[in-house]
């Protein structure tokens, strides 16, 4: 709002804010890569500890599409 003569105007429309989209297909495609370069490691160092990363991966990229899916439910009009 501007102050003409000390007294406020209301000429400025009103800014509503919507609330933004969590999902991110950048983020989709990280969790893609770092799926991909866990595996090639496996593969290649034969290493079992390593292993466990796949699922953690996973487990973690599941818990971000559930959260986005939840909020966009959530913020529907």
């Amino acid at each position: 709002m501007q102050l003409h003569n000390g007294c406020m105007s209301d000429d400025e429309p009103v800014i509503e804010l919507t609330p933004k989209n969590p999902f991110s297909w950048k983020i989709v495609a990280f969790f893609i890569a770092a799926w991909i370069v866990v595996f090639a490691l496996v593969y290649s160092l034969k290493a079992t500890t390593i292993r466990l990363l796949l699922p953690v991966i996973g487990l973690v990229f599941l818990v971000y599409l559930v959260v986005c899916t939840i909020y966009l439910i959530k913020n529907r009009k």
